[in-house]
């Protein structure tokens, strides 16, 4: 055990202290926020202002088109080709041309919209938007009905979830649900890989240079496989801790400082989220119906019993080539039950408690990723423990099989190893 602790050392303190490690481990953070702040931050810079320049051949969209903050529209009188020859020029008086010819209001065509550059969502959407409701209106007051009534008898449910938990009420949101499952299972499977795959290059590394000789006639293999291993399990949960850290305080700088201009452009941000924006609001006051302690606790669980599952499969599968090349294609039948998690994930979002789900939850191979995923739509405790105990068996029976393979792979060089060959090690 003495001698494990010294490779767990080892490998924990090499690591660490590489640059790829803290560069890497001051990054992330960085990119986190910059992804999730810069859409905000553009908020509150103003862009350019786009001119639309409207010929109204029809004479029915007279002071229909609203300015914006981003774009300005001007009725224009002239000949269309004379107006289509004035786009692009230094002096143009316009962005764009929208061009409105006499239609039939049965059948409209040949709006157009004129530019010398493709235009942006904002401005055709905006366009389509406000010409649909003008024909709209046109064609109630050719039939006699009076719109306003219409819209009156329209209505608009919101369907709320509440959800009942050990006897208090909490409000739920799918949406907010699928995006945590998401996030939590796909971050899973970027987790496992990765350090899985550090895992099988360092062994293929001694490996290959034959430094593994001189080390196991001081330790015997199994523990090598066992320090390298939780070595690197070290590695990940020092370098996840760090990004926690990180994170919040970030999150909290983030929050001060531009709280006040979140409190000024409220208006502006209404703009721009539309009539989604209560849903938005809705999404993020509905975190509270999620078990947050739990969640966290299970997904360390998961993260690092995941990673003792497949890490003891990328060891041993590294201890059977002394080429990396051959890793890949060693690497595919390792990363089939991984990808299929994937597959199962999509499904999970919609039906989290089908029977797909539950037993994909349960089997090791698929757990780590499966349970995170439905974990935020509520699972059973019943079933989370009996996943963990799948779980922690199956890193027990897969740490066997590899510590076989292991002990005899590492010392073979320049023979090709076949299946049969694997078969044969595990069950001698």
């Amino acid at each position: 055990m003495n001698k494990t602790l010294l490779v767990f050392k080892k490998e924990y303190l090499t690591r660490v202290k590489k640059k790829s490690f803290i560069i890497m481990t001051l990054l992330v953070p960085l990119l986190f926020m910059l992804l999730m702040g810069l859409p905000l931050a553009m908020t509150f810079f103003k862009s350019g202002t786009n001119r639309i320049a409207i010929l109204d051949e029809s004479g029915e969209f007279a002071g229909v088109f609203n300015n914006g903050k981003s774009l300005e529209f001007h009725p224009i009188e002239g000949n269309l080709n004379n107006l289509k020859e004035e786009l692009g020029k230094k002096d143009a008086r316009f962005d764009a041309l929208l061009y409105i010819p006499k239609f039939d209001i049965q059948y409209p065509n040949g709006f157009t919209v004129y530019s010398d550059k493709q235009v942006g969502m904002t401005i055709q959407q905006t366009i389509e938007k406000t010409l649909q409701n003008k024909i709209e209106t046109l064609r109630f007051i050719n039939a006699g009905i009076d719109k306003d009534k219409v819209n009156e008898l329209k209505v608009s449910i919101d369907l709320q979830n509440i959800i009942l938990q050990e006897g208090s009420e909490k409000k739920g949101n799918v949406v907010a649900s699928i995006a945590v499952s998401q996030i939590m299972g796909f971050f899973q499977y970027f987790m496992i890989f990765f350090y899985g795959g550090l895992i099988m290059m360092a062994v293929t590394e001694e490996k290959k240079n034959r430094i593994v000789e001189i080390i196991v006639s001081s330790i015997p293999p199994f523990q090598l496989m066992l320090g390298k291993i939780f070595g690197i399990a070290a590695v990940a949960i020092t370098q996840l801790l760090i990004w926690a850290v990180f994170i919040t305080i970030l999150m909290v700088l983030f929050s001060v400082f531009f709280s006040p201009m979140l409190l000024e452009t409220a208006q502006d941000l209404e703009q721009v989220v539309g009539s989604n924006s209560q849903q938005i609001f809705d999404m993020i006051g509905s975190i509270e119906a999620f078990n947050i302690p739990l969640m966290l606790f299970s997904f360390a669980f998961f993260f690092i019993f995941g990673y003792l599952f497949y890490s003891a499969l990328f060891a041993g599968a590294g201890a059977v080539t002394d080429d990396s090349s051959q890793n890949q294609t060693i690497t595919i039948p390792l990363s089939i039950p991984v990808i299929l998690s994937l597959m199962i994930m999509v499904n999970v979002a919609e039906q989290p408690h089908s029977p797909l789900a539950f037993w994909s939850s349960l089997i090791p191979f698929c757990s780590p990723i499966i349970m995170m995923a439905r974990l935020p739509f509520g699972v059973p405790a019943w079933q989370l423990a009996l996943s963990m105990i799948f779980l922690v068996i199956g890193f027990v029976i897969n740490t066997w099989i590899a510590g076989k393979i292991y002990r005899i792979g590492i010392l073979l060089y320049g023979k090709k190893i076949n299946w049969n060959d694997i078969r044969k090690w595990v069950f001698k």
